[in-house]
């Protein structure tokens, strides 16, 4: 469906049309008015249904929550196979992305994609999903290791797009840390987006950065680390926005970035929700927290675990607001967090003048049904974010994290490692195109042969291509993948 579409409406209009050369009997044109208005009252009823169908649209996937819950992606488009790994033309992510129409980018290729440029996800290119889940072998990576003129260094961009679903997909750009404002992901003046198990690394600006005004988005199950010093940062999320926004950030890790772990800086009436992160190794600042818009910023911490490491300085502060240049005080909202470091270093929760600021309630009520506590959350988030299958490179920062209560390793970096090396493997069979395995089809009541990949043939709520992604996402998170 394309923005404005309204497929559910009825195209019927009514006319009355009266002869110019004689007046209509009195009883005809009150039969006709009446007529006029029953058809009017019935397509106003027909209009209240299509209205609560779109308010009950479904969730981006199952198991998705947070105020970016509802994206759409390209739920009932095209179904659109990435073939090959180069930076543009026939078959390869660009074209598909750059397309228009509802679509779903899937892959018959695992990878690295060395782009020579961003990937710009804009309005023209909305209703869009690119399923990283669906690549064979090692998953796929997106990198940039070149400069280019129009300097654009971050290797996907969405901006001024809506209904965007990114899932299981490695960011990893090149640059040294001379080359300026290079992010592993940005999402700009964009809404209802959805960011899932995604991995981001060696940016020079952010690993992850909600620009503009970018609202009704979910960052979560993600890890974000190893940002390159001197401005090393995990996430952005309030970054010069003209609107309140409604952001959640729900389990992720961001591990060994200097600062912005992440940065908030919003509007009054915003809705911000930090839930269930795991935060280990920040230098010198954790959960940054601006108020310089109208307002201040309105914002909730609930069950993050704040955890020092090797590179942390000797105190900080996990909640911490920063007066400069505020507006208004912002409403903070905080519980069931926990913090812990070594003898040699000391993280204190809420920082002394930041106390003023916590609110008893939340500020909105928050995002996400299923909350758990702290400890829980960083077990959770340890073994389960960031795009899967893991590579070494996410691997090596779940072992730095080290186990709950017990030092971790790890350090700040300048420049970026090597590309972890993905496993080649060849792709599960589609012989009908419908996107979904043959071999898995019947498990979500969906038929080999048979292009169905929008219907509900098991009448679960969910279409069975929606299914299967969702349970191919999961496969791939106990190391199975089908043939």
């Amino acid at each position: 469906m394309y923005a404005g579409a309204s497929p559910c409406l009825p195209s019927f209009a009514v006319h009355e049309t009266f002869p110019t050369n004689r007046v209509m009997p009195m009883c005809k044109l009150q039969l006709q008015k009446r007529l006029h208005f029953l058809l009017l009252f019935l397509f106003m009823g027909f209009a209240s249904v299509c209205t609560a169908a779109h308010a009950a649209e479904a969730p981006a996937f199952p198991g998705a929550d947070g105020y970016g819950k509802f994206s759409q992606g390209g739920r009932g488009g095209a179904i659109v196979a990435v073939t090959s790994l180069a930076d543009d033309g026939p078959g390869s992510l660009r074209a598909c992305v750059e397309a228009q129409g509802p679509r779903n980018c899937i892959f018959a290729v695992g990878g690295v994609i060395h782009l020579k440029s961003s990937i710009m996800v804009s309005e023209d290119n909305s209703f869009l999903s690119i399923l990283g889940q669906t690549a064979p072998g090692g998953g796929i990576m997106l990198t940039i290791d070149e400069t280019n003129a129009k300097k654009r260094h971050t290797p996907l961009i969405v901006k001024g797009a809506h209904d965007v679903i990114l899932r299981h997909l490695r960011f990893r750009p090149r640059l040294p840390n001379t080359v300026k404002n290079v992010d592993a992901l940005t999402i700009e003046s964009s809404t209802r987006v959805y960011v899932d198990h995604v991995s981001g690394s060696w940016a020079t600006d952010e690993n992850f950065n909600s620009h503009a005004n970018s609202t009704e988005l979910t960052i979560a199950n993600s890890v974000f680390g190893e940002g390159q010093n001197k401005h090393s940062k995990c996430a952005l999320l309030g970054s010069d926005p003209r609107i309140p926004q409604k952001i959640t950030f729900w389990r992720n890790a961001c591990i060994s970035n200097r600062d912005r772990n992440p940065d908030d800086n919003h509007y009054g009436g915003s809705c911000i929700d930090i839930i269930n992160n795991v935060f280990f190794n920040a230098r010198s600042e954790w959960g940054e927290v601006f108020s310089q818009y109208p307002g201040g910023t309105p914002i909730s911490f609930v069950g993050n675990y704040f955890k020092a490491g090797p590179s942390t300085e000797d105190e900080t502060y996990a909640i911490n607001w920063n007066d400069t240049l505020s507006m208004d005080g912002p409403q903070i909202y905080q519980r069931d967090n926990e913090v812990w470091s070594p003898d040699t270093r000391n993280v204190v929760l809420i920082a002394p003048d930041t106390e003023q600021y916590i609110v008893p309630v939340p500020p909105c009520p928050l995002s996400v049904a299923a909350i758990v506590p702290a400890r829980a959350a960083y077990a959770d988030v340890r073994k389960h974010a960031g795009a899967f299958p893991r590579d070494d490179f996410d691997r090596r920062l779940m072992e730095e994290m080290g186990a709950i209560g017990e030092p971790g390793r790890g350090e700040m970096v300048k420049a970026p490692g090597a590309l972890p090396v993905l496993k080649e493997g060849p792709s599960y069979v589609d012989a009908d195109g419908d996107g979904m395995a043959d071999s898995a089809e019947a498990s979500v009541g969906a038929k080999p042969g048979v292009s169905d990949p929008w219907l509900d043939s098991d009448r679960d709520g969910w279409s069975n291509f929606d299914q299967f992604m969702n349970q191919l996402a999961e496969d791939r998170m106990s190391g199975n993948y089908p043939s």
